[in-house]
């Protein structure tokens, strides 16, 4: 295995073989720690489902997550660049196996709260020691923009692939048991990063604090770009806690007017909610190809643009009394014209993601000592957007309007999204 002795070696020099070496580890063990957390989230929507839980519940247990990852970036992504990026990426893992061994011993809100903070510790530490060493892995690389696609593919592909689709089936299949065996693909993760991984990141010995983080915000393009990257993950975040808890059956039948509220098992969720995915993750190889060409704010337009066609597609689904819910033929089943378009929707909206890392790649090249801390941010602001989506607005629009809710805040952060897409389209050449 190729390696280099030094490890303050600037990333310039990598060796092709050692870059694309590291990148194909990196992208083995996040898709690992993805998965398995994607199946813990899907698997806990179900779990409180059976326990009566939804709306503020839900979103309060989610919380402990999100403002612990919120918290705790900033901690862990200066520490990354002090004591090096593969104790981090090893160690978080392991955190998170405890915190899912915990799961099946409780049916206590707070005790599930307490452990979604223990899970949000693991991800506060692994995100941006990761991305510090992606940053690293490619400095000065042509090939950035694509790995940081790559990244943010098996991201979502374990996000999507393990919550969505998998998650209602394994919770079907197995309920409270599913969590040990998902501890146990933590810790393959963790022996990727441990044994696998090359050291070529930067130490930096300069001791980090939150001013730090505040320079890091003063930059005008991240100020111009924060907007936009909250409403995007407060999307995410809105979708993933809530949106299975609603469509799937609970013990008793709820009484609403809304179509889509407890309408399907578990394994329907996951049939109908597969499609989505599918087109989500066509769209994300499509889209982080084209990451490497043009402006970086187009595919953020036609993200704004997907997310848009989602509004407007849940929202005739869920309504079918209004009289325009047309249906196309198909070999198998007549399809609602609006699941069609909810499918290009996903298909753009997966634009966004992968475009919006390599962004913020590109800023961190003007913090060479810094990039951890710069990188962190990510972590910041998929947390802080998923509190909100999740957790703070989501609860209370899902608790007062239920799918409605969804629909409508999906629909408003759509609208902070495209104000500032185009505020950096003005303002820049991105």
């Amino acid at each position: 295995m190729a390696h280099l002795s030094n490890e303050n070696t600037n990333a310039r020099r990598l060796e092709p073989r050692l870059l694309v070496y590291g990148a194909i580890v990196v992208l083995l063990g996040t898709f690992l720690l993805r998965v398995s957390g994607g199946l813990a989230t899907g698997t806990l929507n179900f779990y409180l489902k059976s326990l009566g839980q939804e709306g503020l519940e839900v979103g309060f247990v989610a919380a402990g997550y999100y403002a612990t990852e919120l918290l705790l970036a900033p901690v862990f992504g200066a520490m990354t660049d002090r004591v090096g990026r593969k104790v981090l990426m090893a160690a978080a893992p392991v955190i998170g196996a405890i915190a899912l061994l915990i799961y099946p011993l409780t049916s206590s809100i707070w005790v599930l709260f307490a452990i979604r903070i223990l899970e949000g510790v693991s991800a506060a530490a692994a995100i941006p020691a990761t991305l510090g060493y992606l940053s690293d892995l490619t400095d000065g690389s042509p090939h950035r923009a694509r790995i940081m696609g790559f990244y943010e593919i098996v991201t979502l592909l374990g996000v999507t692939g393990g919550g969505i689709v998998l998650g209602p089936l394994l919770w079907s299949a197995l309920g409270t048991s599913s969590y040990p065996v998902l501890a146990g693909v933590y810790m393959l993760g963790a022996i990727v990063f441990w044994f696998f991984l090359p050291n070529i990141g930067t130490r930096v010995q300069k001791r980090r604090d939150l001013s730090d983080y505040f320079k890091a915000l003063g930059n005008r393009r991240l100020v111009r770009f924060l907007p936009a990257w909250l409403s995007a993950t407060a999307v995410i975040g809105l979708w993933l806690v809530h949106v299975q808890n609603i469509l799937s059956k609970g013990k008793e039948p709820i009484q609403t007017s809304q179509a889509l509220v407890g309408a399907f098992t578990p394994a329907e969720v996951s049939k109908y909610l597969t499609f989505f995915a599918i087109s989500f993750l066509i769209g994300l190889v499509f889209w982080a190809e084209r990451a490497k060409h043009g402006r970086r704010s187009t595919p953020m337009l036609y993200a704004g643009g997907g997310l848009l066609a989602i509004s407007i597609s849940w929202f005739f689904l869920n309504h079918p009394e209004l009289g325009f819910n047309l249906l196309i033929p198909t070999p198998l089943e007549p399809v609602s014209v609006w699941f069609l378009l909810l499918l290009i929707g996903a298909f753009f909206q997966a634009g966004f993601t992968p475009v919006a890392l390599a962004y913020l790649a590109d800023i961190s090249e003007d913090f060479p000592e810094d990039r951890g801390v710069v990188m962190g941010l990510y972590s910041i602001f998929l947390a802080g957007g998923n509190l909100i989506g999740g957790s703070l607005l989501g609860g209370a629009f899902v608790s007062a309007l239920q799918m409605d809710g969804v629909i409508l805040l999906t629909f408003l952060f759509t609208l902070m999204a495209f104000y500032s897409v185009l505020n950096i389209r003005r303002a820049s050449s991105d």
